[in-house]
């Protein structure tokens, strides 16, 4: 998805009741700080599916959890 080795993911309990969802925090190639919600499925073990949800700018205080960890 982002390719920032230092990316933050975490799990969307509260939207994966039906699909696994993924919240994720990190740089685009471009050095623009994203908020990333998607999906995620294995489909064996060389190969997944990840389908978008939704991506925007990340917040001044999702800037600071960023920068912080």
């Amino acid at each position: 998805m982002l390719h920032d080795p230092l990316a933050l993911s975490v799990y969307d309990e509260d939207h994966s009741e039906q699909e696994e969802r993924w919240i994720t925090l990190g740089q685009a190639v471009n050095g623009s700080l994203l908020v990333v919600v998607h999906t995620f499925e294995e489909l064996d073990g060389n190969e997944a599916r990840v389908r978008l949800i939704s991506a925007r700018p990340a917040t001044a205080h999702e800037r600071r959890q960023y920068q912080s960890d």
